[in-house]
């Protein structure tokens, strides 16, 4: 979703072909528009996942989380070797690496500016430092008045982000709000996923499916009706309300086993993905990416030269997590 909004959400004069129009616009517009619901998703599933991993054991959480962190870590700086520092060099890619300063800042999450896909890894950090706070709030308070009192944060944050994001002149008050703006804005939709495991909306959703007859219909008529709604709305603010939709009403899907072993196939692959693909398509090579001219086989390229980087990142990443993070006694057998 991430690719295909990034792709398509402009204008395609001289870029690319639409080959179906609405009116005057491209639908691969109105898909990509919907496709901004890809951060919503991730925060919501980082949600869902930390908040089992609290739930099974609470005294090993921070201690368990800090080890994932430390391979998301070694991920990104595999990435910025070879990415920012490696290939910026080799094509004289103007601020590619850049200063010392800049390189620091990149490698330690803290403004990464090679990447404008990068934002959510900070938000994403700050969640793994923060996190339990927020589920020992949900384990305490009133439900309808904590989901309440996030979503006002939500519209607060949202308004900081978009419509006041010029407050500050002084370069550290301006990082600190932006970062504020978007993790405070990203907090509604990751607790989200700690909710729905919480209070089970799965299971929910899916009794009241039961006594649907031809549930991949309903739940993809619910879908293509999500894509509507918000080509009416076209602001994002309402991406958390049709990510949670997608994700509920994708679930209900009944897949058949080869588009699972699809999805199977790119799940490991897909943080690879996210954290590369803008190399691609907007700072080394857009020309090469837009070259095919046509919505599906510029997708298609996209997705084939960030999955190859995935598959070399691996090739490195592995053996050094096996050799950092695999404790004494299993390297030994």
């Amino acid at each position: 979703m991430m690719l295909f909004l990034h792709l398509f959400n402009r204008d395609y004069t001289g870029l690319f072909e639409p080959w179906i129009f609405i009116g005057n616009i491209p639908l691969s517009y109105y898909i990509s528009l919907f496709c901004d619901a890809c951060v919503p998703i991730f925060a919501f599933v980082s949600g869902y996942g930390l908040y089992f991993k609290f739930l099974q054991n609470r005294n090993r959480y921070k201690k368990n989380h800090q080890t994932r962190l430390k391979k998301l870590y070694l991920n990104l700086w595999i990435i910025v070797i070879l990415f920012a520092v490696g290939l910026g060099i080799f094509i004289g890619k103007e601020g590619y690496p850049g200063s010392l300063l800049k390189l620091l800042l990149n490698l330690t999450a803290l403004d990464p500016s090679y990447n404008g896909a990068w934002w959510f890894l900070t938000v994403y950090i700050l969640f793994a430092f923060t996190s339990s706070f927020w589920f020992n709030l949900l384990e305490r308070m009133n439900p309808y008045v904590f989901l309440l009192a996030l979503l006002l944060v939500y519209a607060a944050a949202f308004y900081l982000r978009v419509y006041r994001n010029d407050i500050f002149e002084n370069g550290i008050a301006k990082w600190v709000h932006r970062q504020s703006a978007l993790y405070f804005c990203t907090l509604f939709q990751f607790m989200l996923g700690a909710f729905a495991l919480k209070f089970n909306w799965h299971q929910k959703i899916r009794s009241l499916f039961q006594r649907v007859k031809f549930k991949n219909i309903a739940a993809l008529a619910g879908i293509a009706i999500l894509i509507m709604f918000h080509a009416a709305v076209p602001n994002f603010i309402i991406a958390p309300f049709t990510g949670l939709g997608f994700i509920f009403l994708f679930l209900q899907l009944h897949l058949s086993e080869s588009l699972s072993k699809i999805i199977d196939f790119f799940t490991p692959h897909a943080t690879n993905i996210w954290l590369v693909h803008m190399f691609f398509y907007m700072i080394y090579f857009p020309a090469f990416i837009y070259s095919p001219t046509y919505v599906l086989p510029i997708f298609g390229l996209l997705i084939l030269c960030s999955l190859i980087s995935s598959y070399l990142i691996k090739f490195i990443e592995i053996p050094l997590v096996e050799l950092l993070f695999t404790p004494k006694s299993q390297a030994m057998h």
